[in-house]
């Protein structure tokens, strides 16, 4: 029995295009809807021409973002050391240049252990997170040269992120590492270790920011979360040498009490998923709202070292980039603490570099 969707429909505009993706209007049956082509995958298409499409998210009313996705029909293996297959033994398999193998020029930047020596490395859960992350350490520190190193847990193309495309044209993330299964970066690594040695010692990060694309999958329990891949960020900020911050998912505005105060998620992370020492910065709130936070705190392991940081200083940023504060369909007004945690986060950051 069949697991997707697979409709067949006919381009009627590009609404979008870069060098790695179409933003496409197509017609499937008698309604229009939204479309993404990624290039890596397959040839450009053209107005009027007939595709298919997997529409199997929409139809099923999940967060895609309310795209369906186009199947090629044809492409072409471009030149390339590289031999490490993405998305491997899926009729969209495809070869990327890894920084790490054999052939390639910074093979040998890989044969030695570290990589990070020192280096914050930010361990977010939510994509969400990234824009605000990155702004607010450029606005501390303009000259900083920050690294975004896309896991696997969200969305596998990094081309989905309209974001990660605002931020680098605006000069605020100097290159984009894909790690795992993620694919499209500016430098493609097999794992979140070869990862984040590549952002420290190709990249040459002053600061990394470690997190999924768009999309998080969560189920209600104890480990069924995508973002419970945080764990696996510290340790490997650990074995490398880095600085491991923990950002904290924290809100008062969700309807779910697991995500008020600091959400579940961050604390199993912090008490399950990783057990080394780490970072937790703690934004300075109101009275109220921080004795909540204080009192989860305090059933924390003493190797998670809590400080409480003045963030406010992002709703200035919030204010002038409104595009890029927003979460779940929040922004700074409906959700301030979510992002003044993330300000207490690149303070945090810079503190180490300072």
């Amino acid at each position: 029995m069949a697991v997707i969707n697979l409709k067949t429909a006919t381009v009627e505009a590009i609404e979008e295009e870069t060098a790695k993706v179409q933003v496409l209007t197509v017609r499937v049956g008698e309604s229009s809807a939204r479309a993404i082509n990624y290039l890596e995958l397959g040839e450009r298409v053209e107005p009027g021409q007939q595709i298919f499409v997997n529409t199997t998210a929409v139809d099923l009313a999940l967060g895609s973002g309310g795209f369906h996705f186009v199947i090629p029909a044809g492409a072409k293996l471009n030149k390339g050391w590289g031999h490490l297959m993405k998305l491997r033994y899926t009729p969209l398999q495809l070869r990327v240049n890894s920084a790490e193998e054999q052939d390639s020029p910074w093979h040998h930047l890989f044969q030695r252990d570290g990589g990070l020596e020192g280096i914050p490395v930010l361990a977010a859960e939510l994509h969400s997170m990234v824009a605000p992350l990155a702004l607010a350490i450029k606005h501390l520190v303009p000259a900083a040269n920050i690294v975004y190193v896309v896991t696997d847990g969200g969305a596998l193309p990094a081309a989905f992120s309209r974001s990660t495309a605002i931020l680098k044209k605006m000069g605020v993330l100097s290159q984009v590492i894909t790690a795992g299964h993620a694919f499209g970066g500016d430098i493609e690594t097999i794992n979140i270790f070869s990862g984040l040695q590549a952002a420290g010692r190709v990249a040459k990060a002053d600061y990394v920011i470690a997190a999924m694309g768009p999309g998080i999958a969560g189920t209600g329990t104890i480990y069924g979360f995508s973002g419970i891949e945080q764990g696996t960020v510290l340790q490997a900020a650990l074995a490398l040498g880095g600085q491991g911050i923990l950002v904290p998912r924290i809100g008062f505005v969700d309807p779910r009490s697991r995500h008020t105060g600091i959400s579940h998620h961050s604390l199993t992370v912090l008490t399950r998923a990783y057990i080394g020492p780490c970072w937790l910065p703690l934004p300075i709130l109101s009275r109220a709202k921080s004795k909540i936070i204080w009192n989860q705190v305090q059933g924390l392991p003493k190797r998670c070292r809590c400080h409480w940081l003045d963030g406010s200083f992002i709703a200035r940023l919030a204010a002038r980039h409104p595009r890029l504060f927003s979460s779940m369909g929040r922004g700074y007004r409906e959700n301030p603490e979510f992002f003044l945690a993330l300000g207490a986060a690149a303070r945090m950051a810079v503190n180490f570099q300072v």
